[in-house]
């Protein structure tokens, strides 16, 4: 249920509601919430400028839950949608999913580092928490 809020708001551009699901280590590495609303603001911002939008966001199965320090945390790859009146570009990436109250909310992140190892410590994710890495694919129409 968390995914589908989570592209409901994605899509309708309510990044304010958003943040409210972003992950309490998320909002720190970025610093606020209103630093988080910024980013996607001006990604938006940046995919409008050239005459795309985005279309559409699923959400793939996560990957196994694991306990890490009293949290409920896995992996879900997504693929984002754009398009423009040429092409429509295919992303796919993943976001980690986090609980605090044993799977009755969750919260997301994305990855921040590169580097696995790096990511998950900052994001005081489980080492086997894998956040699948970015791709994308272009189809002309």
């Amino acid at each position: 249920m968390s995914t589908l809020e989570y592209r409901k708001l994605f899509l309708t551009k309510d990044f304010s509601k958003l943040s409210d699901y972003a992950s309490p280590k998320l909002i720190e590495y970025l610093k606020t919430k209103e630093d988080f609303v910024y980013l996607l603001t001006e990604l938006n911002k940046n995919i409008e400028s050239i005459n795309a939008k985005i279309t559409n966001i699923t959400f793939g199965e996560n990957s196994e839950i694991l306990n890490h320090n009293g949290q409920l945390q896995c992996s879900i790859p997504f693929s984002l949608e754009m398009e423009d009146e040429k092409k429509i570009v295919i992303i796919n990436a993943g976001i980690a999913l986090v609980s605090f109250d044993k799977g009755e909310s969750w919260f997301f992140t994305f990855k921040i580092e590169k580097d696995q190892k790096l990511n998950n410590e900052i994001l005081d994710l489980n080492e086997k928490v894998i956040i699948p890495e970015r791709s994308q694919k272009i189809v002309n129409k």
